[in-house]
């Protein structure tokens, strides 16, 4: 996959789209369990609702 098709969602602890994805697919449901699971959104905290949108997006 390139960046283009899997874009970094949290600079800080560098995870991209595919990651959040999956951990979506494992379970998490919220911003919390995604940022114990994959580090997002525990920098500066500017990906919250790109994090949030994604979240969305998987849910079932």
């Amino acid at each position: 996959m390139t960046d283009d098709a899997d874009p970094l969602i949290c600079m800080c602890a560098h995870v991209r789209e595919s990651e959040i994805l999956a951990a979506a697919g494992r379970g998490c449901r919220d911003l919390a369990a995604v940022r114990e699971e994959t580090s997002a959104n525990t920098g500066c905290g500017d990906c919250a609702e790109d994090v949030e949108e994604l979240l969305a997006y998987a849910a079932p």
